[in-house]
């Protein structure tokens, strides 16, 4: 069971003090800001919070596609703290962690929704696009169970063969450094795997008889 124990146990070897203290005030900051916020999906028969979310993506980052690095993961538990919090302002944020660290989560950041996707097309920090791909990912994994739409599971498909894909792609192929790229890529084909698996689920689901 994933707790902020279990999570901090996960940086404690790796990072000073300091280093230390600044992922567990994001990681109380994002606990605090998405309080009152829960995802589609169902666990127990309830839905579930949001917080869990983030800690996941987190947790994808780090145990999956083995990344520890500080900004990363302050960046990661954050990524939807200026779209879907009151609380958490680009100001306070960069107050708190600096000016590198507010300005990837701007641009993970669906604000202003308009030209989302071509920020993310036009962006070449491979730190923020190894984020964004760990986001997918968990969403994916959490698409087709008890409490998701139909419309909202073939939107998620559509969306991510035609805009998520490319980017990916030059993530993977291009962009992201030698040593995390196995991982990346692995990350990127579980992606495209579920994407097929999903697709052929929702197929069949059409053509059952009535």
């Amino acid at each position: 069971m994933e707790n902020k124990h279990t999570f901090q146990a996960r940086i404690q070897p790796y990072f000073s003090p300091s280093d230390q203290l600044d992922v567990k005030l994001a990681y109380c900051l994002a606990k605090f800001g998405h309080r009152a916020q829960v995802r589609k999906e169902l666990f127990e028969g309830k839905p579930t919070r949001y917080f869990e979310h983030v800690r996941r993506v987190s947790i994808i980052l780090m145990d999956e596609m083995k990344i520890i690095d500080h900004d990363m993961i302050i960046t990661t538990i954050l990524h939807d703290s200026i779209e879907d919090t009151a609380d958490l302002s680009p100001e306070l944020l960069e107050h708190c962690f600096g000016t590198d660290i507010v300005t990837m989560i701007k641009v993970l950041s669906k604000v202003p929704k308009e030209g989302y996707i071509e920020r993310l097309q036009n962006c070449h920090n491979w730190k923020v696009l190894a984020i964004k791909m760990c986001d997918r990912l968990d969403n994916l994994r959490s698409l087709i169970i008890p409490g998701t739409t139909l419309e909202f599971q073939e939107r998620q498909i559509k969306e991510t063969k035609e805009k998520y894909f490319p980017i990916f792609d030059r993530l993977a192929d291009t962009l992201c450094p030698p040593e995390y790229m196995i991982n990346i890529r692995i990350i990127r084909d579980e992606i495209k795997k579920l994407i097929t698996r999903y697709s052929t689920i929702i197929e069949l689901q059409a053509v059952k008889p009535t």
